[in-house]
């Protein structure tokens, strides 16, 4: 299995372990033994049932070792064939989720017709114990789902984040452009730690975005977010991981179980939007400067009846007492990037969006990892084993046609000298 695969199966493992990331005791291993009890589409693999255990196994092995910790090891038995394999589970579950009161009878014989299993592989009953065990046929109809109110005991314990459709602005020239609320809530003390609009509902704009909010108040333990492109990007997720940042999304259509961020985008609409006068000249700065002061004059000094105080007093109450984790600015550029992967050239040059870039020496004829911040795609590095190594310099032609000293390169740009 190679590195893209195994980074992909660690970071479903930490989805998995997510919730209770920063949980103790018995409220661990309810969830646990919940999640044992359902079947999880693990990538590259398919559909797996765990045990409590391996969870717990999980969850230890990410506080010890991070990220690394939880790579796939490779299996004792690694190149024998399985009967059932992740292959034929993952087709059996799709024409089961399409055909739910197809027999065993005739779902084999679909199997066969596709080339998937021969005549006398896979036989009915061995088709139909794996069906069971894996409990691969869809309920008929979904029970209710109760509820109960929550809140959480300390501020930055949980963010729900969310996007919300904003008013038309003045773009370049004189076009106008939709804009999106990127906001989050703090569970415990409905202050808002993000919110800004956005001129796009992308990952991209949305790092940037949390990246300001994580340097401003700390991180959360939790972020709680529905299934949006944005949210479930894989570029998220890895961040969020190397940040011991608990990503959990919502189930899908589940909009209830966003109820806070979803009651403020309300207030946003019937107190900021109706009276903040915006007009076709209004642009996207102003636009962020009118609701920056909305939020410090109205939202946070205000009454919230759902905490019976002003969010922003508990808040900073509660923040007093808690001490959030804070980190640096170089710390969430390396983790906030875009990742890339490139042959170095025999002249030791790398092409990205059609610029050269110069590399040392020993990467020559590898595939090497670069990375750059979201915001600044000239900061290029190459990453080993998860840590920054160099930073790459534009190709200088008239400067190499000068010299044939080897450059020295560095992580910062005042220690590199040719």
């Amino acid at each position: 299995m190679d590195d893209v695969k195994q980074l992909e199966i660690a970071t479903f493992r930490y989805g998995v372990i997510a919730p209770v990331l920063h949980d103790q005791g018995k409220g661990q291993m309810e969830y646990f033994r919940k999640m044992a009890s359902r079947k999880l589409d693990v990538p590259h693999v398919g559909l797996r049932q765990y045990a409590p255990g391996t969870f717990k196994s999980w969850l230890r092995r990410y506080r010890r070792d991070g990220l690394d910790g939880l790579m796939p090891k490779k299996r004792s038995d690694a190149g024998t064939q399985r009967v059932i394999t992740p292959e034929m589970s993952r087709r059996i579950g799709e024409i089961l989720a399409d055909y739910p009161r197809v027999s065993v009878i005739h779902l084999r014989e679909m199997l066969i017709a596709e080339g998937l299993i021969t005549s006398n592989r896979a036989s009915v009953t061995t088709i139909r114990r794996h069906i069971r065990s894996e409990d691969l046929r869809p309920p008929s109809e979904d029970s209710p789902t109760a509820r109960k109110r929550f809140e959480k005991p300390q501020a930055n314990d949980l963010w729900t984040l969310d996007f919300m459709h904003g008013p038309r602005v003045r773009g370049a020239g004189r076009s106008r452009v939709k804009t999106y609320l990127a906001a989050a809530v703090d569970d415990h003390s409905r202050y808002l730690p993000l919110g800004e609009f956005l001129s796009t509902e992308t990952y991209s704009a949305l790092a940037s975005a949390l990246k300001v909010a994580f340097l401003r108040h700390g991180l959360p333990k939790m972020l709680y977010c529905d299934n949006g492109s944005a949210f479930s990007s894989a570029d998220l997720a890895l961040a969020c991981a190397r940040l011991g940042v608990a990503l959990v999304h919502s189930k899908p259509y589940d909009s209830p179980s966003r109820g806070k961020i979803e009651r403020f985008f309300g207030t946003v609409r019937s107190r900021f939007l109706v009276v903040a006068n915006l007009d076709k000249t209004t642009s996207l700065e102003r636009l962020n400067s009118l609701f920056d002061e909305w939020l410090e004059h109205d939202y946070h000094r205000r009454v919230h009846s759902g905490v019976k105080e002003r969010p922003l007093d508990r808040y900073m109450r509660s923040l007093a007492q808690s001490r959030p984790r804070k980190v640096s600015r170089e710390e969430l550029d390396l983790v906030f990037y875009r990742t890339l992967k490139r042959k170095v050239r025999r002249d030791c040059t790398v092409s990205i969006t059609g610029r050269l870039w110069e590399t040392p020496a020993d990467w020559m004829g590898k595939t090497v990892e670069i990375r750059h911040p979201l915001d600044d795609p000239d900061q290029l590095y190459i990453f080993a084993h998860g840590k920054p190594t160099c930073r790459l310099r534009p190709v200088n032609l008239v400067e190499n046609a000068r010299t044939s000293k080897p450059i020295r390169f560095s992580l910062f740009d005042d220690e590199e000298e040719s």
